[in-house]
């Protein structure tokens, strides 16, 4: 890659990224390409260079946040140990993220309200509908049930606590950088058998 492509993918990375924070921060509808373009000192003009709307844009970010739970996925089966050690791998590979590469951070904020929202174009709302992270990690927490190293229970029910920790873990590294991370293994204590459960 020469310098100029460098420079217009740098570019096109700031708008998707300013975009992000405002859409997270005002919601789809309040977010406006002006305020986008008036945020990083650029023209609308130069904004339609690299989208041609507000809705690509956010189209583009929400597709990013749909690739969660396919690469959750590919963690999962290219792991080589048992499913608690695929969970403990998984689940420090998601803490990395949260700590190195703010988008993850925010797609936590943004898949939620792109859910939930009103005010997102009919067409997202068909992309967002198939959003499931839960479906990746129901047959490891089965296989994990079986042999005895991750608790009895509802699997849906087990994926649904480990998912809504790191969904609250998420939102406050966004909101409250400040506050320290707990231990992903901690996380991990959610699924993993106790002594008393294997009796």
């Amino acid at each position: 890659m020469n310098k100029r492509e460098q420079q217009r993918l740098d570019r096109r990375n700031q708008i998707l990224n300013c975009s992000l924070d405002m859409i997270i921060s005002r919601g789809y509808a309040a977010t406006t390409i002006r305020d986008i373009a008036k945020k990083l000192n650029i023209s609308t003009g130069l904004f339609f260079n690299y989208f041609d709307s507000k809705e690509s844009v956010y189209e583009e970010l929400v597709r990013y946040g749909m690739s969660g739970p396919q690469s959750v996925l590919q963690v999962l089966e290219n792991s080589s140990g048992s499913p608690v050690v695929c969970f403990e791998q998984l689940t420090a590979g998601i803490f990395k993220a949260l700590k190195t590469d703010s988008m993850t951070a925010k797609m936590f904020l943004l898949m939620p309200q792109a859910m939930n929202s009103e005010g997102v174009p009919q067409n997202i709302k068909q992309i967002v509908d198939k959003f499931d992270p839960m479906s990746p990690v129901l047959p490891f927490i089965l296989k994990g049930q079986e042999l005895g190293e991750i608790k009895p229970g509802n699997p849906e029910a087990l994926a649904l606590a480990y998912w809504s920790a790191i969904q609250g873990i998420a939102e406050c590294v966004v909101l409250h950088p400040q506050i320290p991370m707990p231990e992903s293994s901690w996380i991990v204590d959610i699924l993993r058998a106790k002594p008393d459960d294997k009796k």
